[in-house]
């Protein structure tokens, strides 16, 4: 466990090292909320019953989740295999699934945070308030961050090479987002596209999501939700574990 607390450190030190990474993964989202709150102020999406910034929010929280689990952990674990990284830490008296279960805590604390910058901003600049369950708000988290990483590491074990990792996570980054209905209501959109959106990780992270903040939903409402999101776990993590290399 001291191992593994001294892994934890070295990988937070890292991670506010980068600024590039410390960018994307928590200026970006909050940067996304305030544009949305500034261009829909207190505008009522009047079908749905409910402000617009409402309905935005917790589709920015999924936003960051993906970023982190998605871009951050894939492209991240590529590159620095590529570079050697994890091959000089084999020699070390470091164990792998040290290095994995600090990366994986890491990541999980970061989207932590970065779920609480959203959700200050959005209660302080656009009067935004969770009315469900708190414990069942983070239940919920906690389940699609695991989801997403568990996503990231599927795809750290498909991709060969640092150049690829970056279109690919893109690719599904934007994939997700588009088809989850992060920005807009899939019900809008055409049959074809709502089916492909009804199987996604980020589609059932959202409803969940929204269910619990804006219509204060229990789990008899979204434990649906969850099952596809564990679902979603299970299938990457047996990619993740077939897949994998360290070199």
């Amino acid at each position: 466990m001291q191992m593994l607390a001294k892994q934890i450190r070295l990988e937070i030190k890292l991670f506010f090292r980068e600024k590039e990474g410390l960018f994307w993964t928590m200026a970006f989202p909050a940067f996304f909320i305030v544009l949305f709150g500034l261009i829909y102020g207190d505008v009522a999406w009047e079908n749905l019953g409910i402000r617009a910034i409402d309905y935005i929010l917790p589709g920015i929280i999924v936003m960051a989740i993906m970023t982190s689990g998605i871009m951050y952990t894939a492209q991240g674990f590529v590159e620095e295999r590529e570079k050697g990284v994890y091959r000089r830490l084999a020699v070390t008296p470091l164990k792998r699934h040290t290095i994995m279960g600090a990366q994986i805590i890491q990541r999980y604390l970061l989207i932590l945070a970065q779920t609480l910058i959203l959700l200050v901003v959005g209660m302080l600049a656009f009067n935004v308030q969770i009315i469900g369950n708190l414990f069942l708000f983070w239940l919920v988290l906690t389940i699609g961050a695991i989801c997403f990483l568990s996503i990231g590491f599927a795809l750290a074990a498909l991709i060969r090479s640092a150049k690829a990792a970056s279109a690919i996570t893109l690719i599904v980054f934007f994939f997700f987002m588009f088809l989850g209905g992060i920005f807009f209501p899939m019900e809008i959109a055409p049959d074809f596209v709502a089916a492909i959106s009804s199987g996604l990780p980020s589609t059932h992270l959202n409803d969940a999501m929204r269910a619990i903040i804006i219509h204060a939903e229990g789990i008899a409402v979204v434990w649906n939700n969850l099952l596809v999101l564990g679902a979603w776990i299970v299938a990457s993590l047996v990619i993740a574990v077939r897949f994998f290399r360290w070199e």
